[in-house]
């Protein structure tokens, strides 16, 4: 679909493929879950049913209330140009926007705690006219997003950077990129690293108000749809006459439904996909397959590699003078080698001494109790002193697919079968 069109108009010109009242289940309340049901009840479908295991919708894009503040654990902020449809879905819903000029963007020194302002504008400047250079190309390819650039910045970011003049990555670019959750750009395709570029260097940063969880929440109630929270899906299994889902609530209970289609969306467990930045020999969750893959699927499978994203949220005396903001680990985000230290540290409110960590995982020797471990160690070298762990969370993020068997990503429409479609739609 055309990207500079209205959101109605684009809908204005799908129709449906099948009858409206084609019983479809959504497992996966997280942005795509929703933004799937959004779709599908804009085309009339009337027999939708979202299934998410956890007690809210939102995925990735969590809010908590902590001590009677609202913390974003995964997606928070929004750019100008990064997430047209996002703003689309606040403005239909009602929901606000802040804009954060005083959040301070900083490079912490993790020996000392000594900080310094990231020159954000001036790396941006720095990358201004390669971006609008393949912004161009672009146009001409008849496609959108990563896909647009994937023939002409394909090359991995070192290279495709050094053979045009740069020395490395700027700074604000890489950090921003890794501290968002899509691993570190010294493995990524240039085609990744623009589209973040290209998204995000103009424009105000925003954030919801009520947290990112309260867009997705007003998106879904005002659905004509049924969202199962607490259900987990034990198995799903197609043959030609439907879909039969299994599950089973949070008292405990078992129930088996039945379905035309199905869409898995999300980090749905697989045996066929790899951990990034994990040994080969480590697939995700083997154990905990609950869907027969066919062979096509198989193949298409395994050429997702999720992400092992975590947050580490601290309560933390003796960091008091630190201004709200977002403060990267500068050795931690140019050695991919240091995974599971903290890439970046943020204080969200200046009144109050809750702070967030965001580190990879790497589902091998590098999990949840290393990587809050190493948070703690951080802490205590920057002159700070853990009080309380407040929580943590481990996100199971796919934003790259390698489509071509090399040992990069280059993105991918991922359709499986007339019964099975994954989806990803997801703001910064």
């Amino acid at each position: 679909m055309d990207a500079q069109k209205s959101i109605e108009d684009k809908f204005s010109k799908i129709h449906p493929c099948f009858p409206v009242n084609t019983r479809i289940a959504i497992v996966g309340a997280g942005p795509s879950g929703i933004s799937a049901a959004y779709a599908l009840s804009n085309l009339g479908y009337n027999n939708v049913i979202v299934i998410e295991k956890h007690h809210s919708v939102g995925g990735m894009c969590e809010s908590v209330d902590i001590e009677g503040k609202i913390y974003d654990l995964g997606g928070q902020v929004l750019a100008a140009n990064s997430a047209p449809t996002i703003f689309h879905l606040a403005k239909e819903t009602g929901s606000e926007l802040v804009e954060l000029g005083s959040h301070k963007l900083a490079l912490i020194d993790s020996q000392t705690g000594n900080y310094q302002d990231n020159k954000v504008a001036d790396d941006y400047v720095s990358v201004i006219s390669l971006t609008l250079e393949l912004q161009d190309k672009a146009k001409d390819s008849g496609r959108i997003g990563v896909h647009a650039v994937s023939d002409i910045a394909s090359d991995m970011t070192p290279s495709f950077l050094d053979s045009r003049g740069f020395k490395s990555v700027p700074k604000s670019v890489a950090y921003g990129y890794t501290a968002s959750g899509y691993g570190f750009v010294q493995d990524m395709p240039y085609a990744y690293i623009h589209e973040f570029t290209r998204t995000s260097m103009a424009g105000k940063i925003r954030r919801f108000k009520d947290g990112y969880t309260s867009l997705w929440k007003k998106v879904s109630e005002s659905l004509p749809i049924t969202v199962m929270c607490q259900t987990e899906v034990l198995s799903v299994r197609r043959d030609t006459s439907g879909v039969k889902i299994d599950v089973k609530n949070s008292s405990g209970d078992f129930k088996s439904m039945e379905f035309d289609k199905v869409i898995l969306s999300g980090a749905f467990p697989y045996r066929n996909g790899k951990i990034y930045r994990s040994p080969s020999s480590i697939s995700a969750d083997p154990e905990n397959e609950v869907l027969e893959l066919s062979e096509l699927e198989k193949e298409l499978f395994s050429k997702v590699q999720t992400i092992d994203y975590y947050t580490t949220v601290l309560k933390i005396k003796g960091l008091e003078h630190m201004p709200v903001g977002f403060y990267y680990f500068e050795e931690f985000m140019d050695d991919p080698e240091t995974i599971g230290n903290p890439v970046a540290m943020q204080r969200f409110y200046s009144n109050s001494n809750i702070f967030l960590f965001w580190s990879y995982g790497n589902l091998a020797n590098v999990e949840g109790s290393t990587v809050l471990q190493l948070a703690i160690d951080a802490v205590k070298r920057i002159g700070g002193e853990v009080e309380m762990i407040v929580l943590q969370r481990r996100f199971k993020y796919f934003p790259h697919v390698n489509s071509q068997g090399k040992d990069y990503y280059t993105e991918s429409t991922t359709c499986l079968s007339c019964q099975k479609l994954t989806l990803e739609f997801r703001g910064s």
